[in-house]
């Protein structure tokens, strides 16, 4: 993994180093949204976005490394910006549990390398730590509390690119792996701004088996705090057509029956691939959610000369 500060005399090597861990990695919105609930947030909130410079003054791609306000606290994130003029689409990334920005911004630069301005983000949950001995709802709303920074992190996402003159605010995308699907499954029904969304190794188990675990004096507080969070109901008020879904056939990190519930919980209209494929899943998984979202976003253009576009 590459370092998550920036050091300006590294800067050469942060744009080859990065597209050589995506390369290792793959290897291995709706119309209307459902009731935010715990998911609303102060739109008209000042973004006070702050640039840090671009990381890679040779590579034909300007990556900036960038932060942004959400809430109470800000959010590191890569912007990558190809060059051209116009409005073009533009595509958030979220990374998995217990990672950063880092490990997004080699797929994030494949894209953008099509043309799409991207934005890899580091969830506000990769920073968090574990309460201990906490209690067990103690512990399930911290749980909780982490999956809406994570989902208002997204929606502030969309607020700075869409605020952007050089991005189509109808052609914004979103891509998730793992946890970072999940927090898309939400973002999917909550956030009518994305328009096309690709899921990742995502999957959840229904609230009713955390119910039936939780002792039976709990079992009310508990339906409540996950139900709020559940990505099963919010996946479900996509909009037809805007979801890919990838899932593989050995994934050793998630439970087939949990991908599965993900998928049926998804509106009519969404494409499901599956792939003889560990968690990580593989080249073939990222080559062809590039194609949709091409499709989906209309990156029509040319490749950006120089830049590497695939795994």
């Amino acid at each position: 993994m590459i370092v998550a500060r920036l050091e300006r005399g590294r800067r050469a090597s942060l744009v080859a180093a990065s597209l050589a861990l995506a390369g290792a990695a793959a290897g291995c919105g709706g119309t209307k949204p459902v009731d935010d609930g715990p998911f609303g947030y102060a739109a008209d909130s000042p973004l006070e976005t702050t640039d840090r410079g671009v990381v890679d003054d040779d590579y034909p791609i300007a990556v900036h490394d960038i932060s942004y306000a959400s809430g109470e606290e800000r959010v590191d994130a890569f912007l990558s910006v190809p060059p051209g003029r116009g409005r073009r689409p533009a595509v958030i990334y979220v990374h998995g549990a217990g990672s950063t920005r880092d490990s997004m911004i080699g797929p994030a630069l494949w894209l953008a390398a099509h043309g799409a301005v991207t934005l890899a983000i580091t969830a506000p949950s990769s920073g968090a730590s574990d309460s201990g001995g906490a209690g067990e709802l103690a512990r399930l709303e911290e749980h909780r509390s982490l999956e809406v920074r994570d989902v208002i992190a997204v929606r502030r996402a969309v607020d700075l690119l869409t605020a952007r003159d050089d991005v189509d605010a109808e052609r914004i995308g979103f891509v998730g792996w793992s946890a970072g699907a999940r927090a898309g499954a939400i973002a999917a029904g909550v956030e009518p701004r994305l328009h096309s969304l690709v899921l990742i190794s995502g999957g959840s188990a229904p609230v009713s088996e955390f119910v039936q675990a939780a002792p039976s004096e709990l079992r009310p507080r508990v339906a409540e705090i996950m139900t709020s969070i559940d990505p099963l109901r919010y996946i479900a008020e996509a909009r037809p057509g805007s979801l890919l879904l990838q899932d593989g056939k050995q994934d050793e990190a998630i439970p087939r029956r949990a991908l599965q519930n993900l998928i049926d919980a998804a509106p009519e209209g969404t494409e499901v691939r599956w792939y003889a494929a560990d968690h990580a899943l593989g080249p073939a998984a990222y080559r062809e959610h590039i194609r949709w979202l091409g499709e989906q976003l209309g990156l029509d253009g040319p490749l950006v000369p120089g830049a590497k576009a695939g795994p």
